[in-house]
């Protein structure tokens, strides 16, 4: 399991594996596990993606998070990593790649 953690400045907002993925737009999502300051992170907050090696990503369209747990429970917090650079999306999660485009999960891979 790679634990992805979402942090903003009031602390530790949560961590996702980032199960999901959309590898031509540079997109990874997946279920947030809430940690100790989501209930105290304010409206507009930015919240930063720390990889499990301890390097920080730099999406260029940062962090959104949906919470519709009142409606679906737990699974129903969802985070998105918006516009990771390809060479680091490559590096972090292969998988969704492979599964996009098959063979070793680059495009034209066959």
């Amino acid at each position: 399991m790679r634990r992805f953690e979402f942090l903003a400045e009031c602390g530790l907002v949560g961590w996702s594996e980032l199960e999901g993925g959309d590898p031509p737009m540079g997109v990874a999502h997946g279920v947030l596990h809430p940690g100790e300051a989501y209930a105290r992170m304010p409206p507009g907050a930015t919240v930063r993606v720390r990889a499990p090696d301890g390097a920080y990503l730099e999406p260029s369209g940062g962090v959104w998070i949906e919470d519709h747990a009142a409606e679906l429970g737990p699974e129903g917090r969802v985070v998105h990593v918006l516009g990771l650079d390809s060479a680091v999306y490559q590096a972090y999660f292969p998988q969704h790649s492979r599964r996009y485009w098959g063979g070793h999960g680059t495009p034209g891979a066959e």
